[in-house]
């Protein structure tokens, strides 16, 4: 939110004071609402107010958002009246302002989905379930699933972060006391050996030249990072998407993170009755692994020509046997949505 200055009259006598709004016909229509009548308003020029400066709001800031949105629906409260209530909670200064930005586009005639899909801070397939939402139980339901599934992204998310972090640690401390050792320790014990006139053993004498090349290695580690990042620009991101599922480990978390994302989004916009063909659409989105979303991107045009999710899936190699054979089974079944959260879960539990 700006926060504007302002000049004007409340019953007759002269006030003044400041007003935070999106923009200043919406300042000037909330002061009209308190009775005043705004004779001048300007912003407030302010470093803070620069949106540069303002911190981009996390997944769990966004789901609890859609979670309060969800909740006074629920009660009853005007969607307006709801979006007014929730940016005056929100501590992130630009989410509120987003929100607001949302309640005002409303109010000039666009409709919910669209106003939302103008919006950068919230997901993708949020606009599209909006739109397939034909009433308001259903709008309500769709707060609430995209809500649940902001709170899953981000838990994920941070369990991957923290499970990272550890081996990452040891590794650095082990490089780190080696580098001390060959570097500073074993010159001292080959110092001391040569003043009495005795030979350094074999094995003392394979680190001191491994403490040389380590020496040499460090003094290029600059030059190496260098490249690295060259060659990372160079590169396109699905060559390094698909080196990150190469790797051992880390490549299934970031794999089974994702078929969990695909299967979670695919199963919510189906619940809200959107056509199979724009929902496996936006299931495919959704995954942020480009190498992983290129092997899909095919899917939904399958989709369309009649062949079934399972069929279409069955010629990429990256997906598992275990995903593809839940899927056939709750398509054969009939109960395709709940099998998806079904697959969504395990593949949760899997990361």
């Amino acid at each position: 939110m700006v926060e504007f200055y302002y000049e004007g009259y409340l019953k007759g006598k002269k006030v003044k004071g400041t007003i935070q709004a999106v923009d200043k016909a919406t300042a000037v229509k909330k002061l009209r609402e308190e009775g005043i009548l705004p004779i001048s308003i300007s912003q407030q020029k302010s470093i803070l107010n620069l949106q540069f400066f303002t911190k981009k709001p996390s997944g769990e800031e966004v789901a609890f958002a859609l979670m309060q949105i969800h909740t006074l629906l629920k009660n009853g409260l005007p969607l307006t009246k709801v979006l007014e209530l929730v940016s005056s909670q929100v501590e992130n200064q630009l989410l509120a302002s987003e929100i607001l930005k949302i309640k005002t586009a409303i109010e000039s005639g666009k409709s919910l989905h669209e106003a939302f899909r103008e919006s950068k801070l919230f997901p993708d397939f949020l606009p599209v379930m909006l739109q397939s939402a034909a009433t308001s139980e259903n709008l309500e339901f769709v707060f609430k699933i995209s809500s649940d599934f902001m709170f899953k992204v981000s838990q994920i998310k941070s369990k991957i972060i923290s499970s990272l972090i550890y081996p990452s640690v040891i590794i650095g401390f082990s490089v780190v006391s080696v580098f001390i050792a060959v570097r500073f320790v074993v010159p001292k014990i080959v110092a001391v050996l040569e003043n009495f006139g005795k030979e350094p053993p074999l094995i003392t004498k394979i680190m001191v030249y491994f403490s040389k090349v380590l020496t040499v290695l460090f003094y290029l580690l600059p030059v190496f990072v260098a490249a690295f990042i060259f060659r990372y620009k160079i590169i396109s991101k699905e060559s390094y998407d698909r080196f990150l599922l190469g790797i051992p480990v880390v490549g299934k978390i970031i794999l089974y993170f994702n078929l969990s994302r695909f299967a979670k989004i695919l199963a919510m916009t189906l619940a809200t009755n959107t056509p199979i063909q724009q929902a496996v659409s936006m299931a495919v989105s959704s995954i942020s692994n480009e190498y992983l979303k290129k092997q899909l991107k095919d899917l939904p045009e399958s989709i369309s020509k009649g062949q079934s999710i399972s069929k279409a899936l069955q010629n990429i190699k990256v997906i598992p046997p275990l995903f593809l054979n839940l899927i056939q089974t709750g398509e054969q079944s009939g109960e395709l949505e709940s099998m998806l959260e079904t697959v969504a879960k395990v593949y949760d539990d899997l990361t």
